[in-house]
C-alpha cells in the first residue's frame, strides 16, 4: 500500500475515533439561520403642539448626516429608556429632581459611547431645548405633574429621533 494513502487513512481513522469518543454536537451544522432580533419602539407623536414644534427641529437636525438611521434609532431607544427611568416613582424612584434628569441625560450618552459628537451640529441644542420646554430650567423636586411632563418630553425626543432616522 502507498505510504501517502496509509497516512490519509490513518488521519481519517483518528478523526472518526475522536468524533466517536468526544461526541461533538454536530446539530450546529444542520440548523437554519436564526432570524435577527428586531427591536421596535412604541413611541407616538407628541400631543403637545409646543413639544411637536421642538421635535420637528430635532428631526431636522438629524437629517444632515447619512448615519442618521443608526444614530437616530439608538438615540430614540436611549430617550425612550430615559422616559421609563423618570416615570419610576414611589419605592422604585430613581430620579427625584430636574437636575438629576439633566445629569442622567449627560451620563447615559457617554456610557453608551454613542460617538456622535460633532456629527449633528444643531442636535445638542435642539434636544436640550425640547427637554427645557418640558421641564423648565429650574432645579426643582419632581411632583407628579412635573414628572409626567418630563416623561412626555423624553418620549417626544424619542419620537423625534426615530422620525429623524427615517
Amino acid at each position: 500500500m502507498n505510504p501517502k494513502l496509509k497516512s490519509v487513512l490513518l488521519l481519517v481513522a483518528l478523526a472518526l475515533l475522536a468524533i466517536g469518543i468526544f461526541k461533538p454536537n454536530l446539530d450546529l451544522l444542520n440548523r437554519p439561520a436564526s432570524p435577527s432580533t428586531v427591536v421596535q419602539l412604541d413611541v407616538k407623536e407628541p400631543e403637545s403642539v409646543e413639544l411637536r414644534k421642538k421635535a420637528d427641529i430635532v428631526i431636522k437636525a438629524l437629517s444632515v448626516n447619512s448615519d442618521r438611521k443608526k444614530d437616530g434609532f439608538r438615540l430614540a431607544q436611549l430617550y425612550n429608556d430615559m422616559a421609563t427611568l423618570i416615570a419610576l416613582d414611589g419605592k422604585d424612584e430613581v430620579i427625584k429632581n430636574t437636575e438629576e434628569i439633566r445629569q442622567a441625560n449627560r451620563l447615559t450618552g457617554a456610557m453608551l459611547k454613542l460617538d456622535i459628537k460633532g456629527k449633528y451640529e444643531d442636535l445638542p441644542e435642539a434636544a436640550q431645548d425640547l427637554v427645557l420646554t418640558a421641564i423648565g430650567d429650574d432645579n426643582v423636586l419632581l411632583n407628579e405633574d412635573l414628572r409626567e411632563k418630563a416623561v412626555q418630553g423624553f418620549k417626544a425626543l424619542s419620537w423625534a429621533c426615530l422620525e429623524g432616522s427615517k
